[in-house]
């Protein structure tokens, strides 16, 4: 499975703008709450009955800068969508990075693994035939120290575990590359899964909010227009 993705860098860009564009609603939000208060100041001195529709109009203002608090409070869920849409994708990249270095480490032990051994090399290794064994030649076995045999039998002995360790290097090597993959194909079908939820729900909670921000703002406009009548 080939997994091909956003390039990090994007997403991070686009994190970081979103978190901007967050603060920025709060500053907004903080001034126009100070906006807010000395309207209300300005409307206590004012005489009835403009002094009412003044009122009238900061709490409508006011509902709409509530309404505009939950617009910015769902840009801040939508960036933590983001956020844990770019840590799973680092995540899947570090996995991406691990693969590649496994993949190295199995081509080293394919090419490290011994060739199987020629009839010329085993004719080599093989002993050659001994002649019949005469009296002397027993007698001389039989003086013959146990330690002599043992060091021949472990010299060649001693051929054999390098192939096996070659061998198990390799077979590791295949065990954990294959681990890898698998991991690697789970984590991108969850990487898949967590981009769609966080398009598809991020964004929705997103223009919710500010569809609502819409609504109130219309409605505020339409009081305002009675409002101003009794003036």
């Amino acid at each position: 499975m080939v997994h091909r993705s956003a390039d990090s860098r994007l997403l991070a860009n686009l994190i970081s703008h979103e978190k901007e564009y967050t603060n920025q609603l709060q500053s907004l939000l903080n001034l126009s709450h100070a906006s807010f208060n000395s309207l209300s100041a300005y409307a206590a001195s004012s005489p009835p009955p403009a002094s009412q529709v003044i009122l009238a109009v900061a709490s409508s203002l006011s509902n709409v800068d509530n309404a505009l608090r939950v617009y910015a409070a769902a840009v801040e869920e939508w960036t933590k969508y983001l956020k844990e849409l770019k840590d799973l994708e680092d995540e899947v990249g570090n996995v991406m990075r691990d693969r590649e270095i496994l993949v190295t480490r199995l081509l080293k032990a394919s090419k490290s693994t011994p060739k199987p051994s020629s009839n010329r090399d085993s004719l080599m290794f093989s002993p050659s035939p001994s002649p019949p064994a005469s009296s002397s030649t027993l007698s001389l076995k039989s003086n013959e120290d146990p330690s002599t045999t043992y060091a021949s039998t472990s010299f060649f002995s001693a051929l054999s575990p390098g192939p096996m360790s070659a061998n198990k290097k390799l077979q590791t090597a295949q065990a954990e590359l294959q681990a890898c993959e698998a991991h690697l194909a789970k984590k991108e079908l969850e990487l898949d899964g967590k981009r769609s939820s966080a398009i598809r729900d991020g964004l929705r909670i997103r223009f919710r909010a500010l569809a609502q921000c819409g609504w109130r703002w219309t409605e505020t406009v339409m009081h305002f227009s009675l409002y101003a009548a009794n003036i």
